[in-house]
C-alpha cells in the first residue's frame, strides 16, 4: 500500500475548483469546508509539506467521509479520493498514540463479541414476539428521544421472519462459496436463507464456510493491521475447490474485490476475480410479485452491479425512481458512530424522498444500508407520525418472500 507522500502529485492534481461540494452528502449536512474533498486536499498538501502534523484533529476530519466516492466520480481529475484518504488515516495510526475510544471501535474481539450477543438478544427479543409489538406503537418511541429511535432502528432488525421454502433442486455444475457477511451470519439468518432459496433455481452448489468480517470498516478507517488480518484469515478458510466466491452483500463485495490489492497471494487474487454478486446469477430469472407492490430501490454507494434492471423486471410490480436513489445513506459503518447528528441529517432527507414517492418497498442490497434508511425514516416519523412508510428490506429476502419464478 501506498504512503500518504506517494499520492503528492494525485492531491497537486485538485484544482480546487470546488465541484465536489455539489455532491458530498457530508458537505451538504454541514456546509464545513473540511468536510468536501478539496478541503481535505488542503490539509493534506500542508502535511506533505511539513507545515502542518497529522493528528488526531486531522483525523476528525478525514473522518468526516462518507466513503460513497462521489466526488471521485464527478471530478474533472478523477482523483482517487478514497485511497488517498484512506492512506492518510493508516499514516495517522502508524504515527500517533490512538484514543480510547478509537481502541473500542477498532477492536475485532469487541466486533464480534458484539455480533455474537446480537445473535443472543434477537433470538430472545424474536421469541417473545416483541418486534411486531415494538413496531405497533413505534409512533410513541419515536417520540420517546434518541433511545426510542435507537429501539425502532434495532426493531427493524429484527422484524423480519422468513421461512426458507428449498424449490425442487437442479443438477449442479458449478460450485460457489457463500460470503455471508456480518450481518447475515448474526442478525439476519432470513435473508441467507432467501438467496439459498432463489439460488435453488440456478445450476449452482453452494458452499459455507465460516468466514470472518470481510475487514471493509477497518479499511475505511485506515486500520490496515487489523484489515490484513482478517484478510489473511478468511484466505486460509478458502481450502476447496471453487469457481465463484459469492455475495449478497454490495460492502463485502467491493472489499473482497479488492483483497488483491493488499495481498500479493495467488489465493488472493483467485478470491478477487472470482468474487461475484447474487444478482449476476439472477439476472436472467423472471420474478413475478405476488401482490402489485409499488417499489422504488436505494442503490448503495459499494454496489457496482446495477441491480435495478432485475427490480423493473419483476411481473406485477410498479417500479418508482425516487429522487437520489443512487446517493448515500449517511450510515457508512463507523461514520455513524463518530459523526451521529449529521448521519441523521443525511439519512433523513434520504428517506424523505422515498417517503414522497408512496412507495410499498425500498429494496437495497446492503445491511448497513438498510439501517442507514430506517434511521432517517425513524427521524420523520418523530416529526410526523402521519406518514406513509416504506418498508426498507433486502433484494433478496423481497424475491424470496414477495415473488415466485416463471
Amino acid at each position: 500500500m501506498k504512503n500518504l507522500k506517494d499520492y503528492e502529485d494525485e492531491i497537486y492534481k485538485c484544482s480546487r475548483c470546488g465541484l465536489c461540494q455539489s455532491v458530498c452528502p457530508v458537505y451538504k449536512a454541514t456546509l464545513n469546508e473540511c468536510a468536501v474533498s478539496r478541503g481535505k486536499f488542503n490539509i493534506l498538501n500542508g502535511i506533505i509539506k511539513g507545515e502542518l502534523n497529522l493528528n488526531s484533529t486531522v483525523k476528525k476530519y478525514l473522518d468526516l467521509c462518507t466513503g460513497c466516492n462521489a466526488c471521485h466520480d464527478f471530478c474533472p481529475s478523477k482523483i482517487d479520493v478514497k485511497e488517498i484518504f484512506t492512506a492518510a488515516k493508516a499514516e495517522y495510526y502508524k504515527t500517533n498514540s490512538i484514543s480510547f475510544f478509537e481502541k473500542i471501535i477498532n477492536s475485532y474481539t469487541l466486533f464480534k463479541v458484539g455480533l455474537l450477543s446480537g445473535r443472543i438478544f434477537f433470538s430472545v427479543y424474536r421469541f417473545l414476539r416483541l418486534p411486531g409489538i415494538i413496531k405497533y406503537f413505534d409512533k410513541f418511541f419515536c417520540k420517546a428521544g434518541i433511545l426510542g429511535k435507537r429501539l425502532l432502528l434495532l426493531n427493524s432488525l429484527a422484524n423480519c421472519r422468513y421461512k426458507n421454502r428449498l424449490r425442487k433442486s437442479k443438477h449442479k455444475i458449478k460450485k460457489a462459496v457463500y460470503f455471508e457477511g456480518c450481518f447475515n451470519k448474526y442478525i439476519n439468518k432470513e435473508n441467507e436463507e432467501a438467496v439459498k432459496n432463489i439460488l435453488e433455481e440456478s445450476n449452482i452448489e453452494l458452499i459455507k464456510k465460516d468466514f470472518e468480517c470481510c475487514g471493509v470498516s477497518y479499511l475505511n478507517d485506515g486500520n490496515i493491521e487489523q484489515f490484513l488480518s482478517l484478510l489473511n484469515r478468511n484466505l486460509k478458510k478458502l481450502d476447496t475447490e471453487y469457481d465463484y466466491v459469492i455475495t449478497d452483500c454490495a460492502s463485502c463485495y467491493e472489499t473482497l474485490k479488492n483483497y488483491k490489492l493488499y495481498s500479493s497471494k495467488n489465493s488472493a487474487k483467485k478470491l478477487s476475480d472470482s468474487v461475484i454478486m447474487v444478482t449476476d446469477l439472477i439476472k436472467n430469472f423472471t420474478f413475478e410479485a405476488v401482490k402489485p407492490y409499488r417499489i422504488t430501490v436505494h442503490k448503495p454507494c459499494h454496489d457496482t452491479y446495477d441491480f435495478i434492471d432485475i427490480v423493473k423486471n419483476i411481473k406485477g410490480i410498479e417500479y418508482i425512481e425516487a429522487k437520489d436513489y443512487d446517493k448515500c445513506c449517511g450510515f457508512s459503518g463507523k461514520f455513524a458512530l463518530k459523526n451521529q447528528e449529521i448521519s441523521r441529517k443525511i439519512a433523513k432527507q434520504k428517506a424523505q424522498n422515498y417517503i414522497d414517492e408512496q412507495a410499498d418497498f425500498i429494496l437495497t442490497t446492503c445491511p448497513a444500508c438498510q439501517l442507514g434508511l430506517n434511521q432517517g425514516i425513524t427521524e420523520i416519523l418523530a416529526e410526523n407520525g402521519k406518514e406513509k412508510i416504506p418498508e426498507v428490506m433486502n433484494l433478496f429476502l423481497f424475491l424470496a418472500k414477495y415473488c415466485k419464478t416463471v
